[in-house]
């Protein structure tokens, strides 16, 4: 007679590698040492032999979900401006397919040796294509990359902005300016993310070519 098939995991390989792909499966927020273990159909031990603790194995996850990511240089034609805009729009991209990388983003520290190569990586590029301080390439970049994962995260989503919640705001009659504002114009959560960020990235270009910004 057959035996029923198992629906426990096939057992894997514990490393670094399978380790960060299961946590990427499972995404950054249900990452604990017990879910890695259970992917990877091995024990919870066999997981501690390889990493450190939890905060350690959220990191390796982190890291790897970086590594992968490819972040928009700026073109050889490309204003700093538009340069900007398309960051932007890409961190935006990267933190609602990857829940919980924001937070590892606006933690970075001197271990997150890959993340910092990127962000490095990523300044150079500016600095170099628009003639830039290491001061001025470094405070632009941050300056965008920092409001596009706030706004990303916390205000501009898809689950807290809907056109319905628009179309609502703009039938009020006991209003006197936000009505008109919301009548006219594209409220989408991208939309609006959009029109933040260029407020953002003007007032940035602004800011690094002040007389005074070198001295701030």
């Amino acid at each position: 007679m057959d035996q029923p098939a198992s629906h426990s995991p096939r057992k894997r390989r514990v490393t670094p590698e399978t380790m960060a792909e299961a946590g990427i499966a499972l995404t950054l927020p249900k990452v604990s040492v017990k879910s890695v273990a259970q992917s990877l159909g091995v024990s919870i031990v066999a997981i501690y032999n390889n990493i450190d603790d939890l905060p350690a194995l959220k990191a390796l996850v982190a890291e790897e979900i970086l590594r992968r990511w490819s972040p928009p240089l700026p073109a050889d034609d490309e204003s700093m401006h538009d340069a900007l805009m398309a960051l932007a729009s890409a961190m935006r991209e990267l933190v609602h397919s990857n829940p919980g990388i924001a937070e590892y983003l606006v933690g970075l520290n001197p271990s997150s040796i890959d993340a910092l190569r990127m962000a490095d990586a990523i300044q150079t590029r500016y600095r170099v294509r628009y003639d830039l301080t290491a001061k001025q390439a470094t405070w632009a970049v941050i300056t965008v990359v920092e409001h596009a994962i706030a706004l990303a995260e916390v205000v501009y989503n898809d689950v807290r902005h809907d056109r319905t919640y628009d179309d609502a705001i703009a039938a009020r009659t006991d209003l006197e300016t936000l009505p008109g504002a919301y009548d006219t114009v594209d409220r989408g959560p991208h939309a609006m993310f959009l029109w933040s960020m260029r407020t953002v990235v003007v007032g940035t270009l602004t800011l690094i070519e002040a007389p005074d910004f070198e001295q701030a």
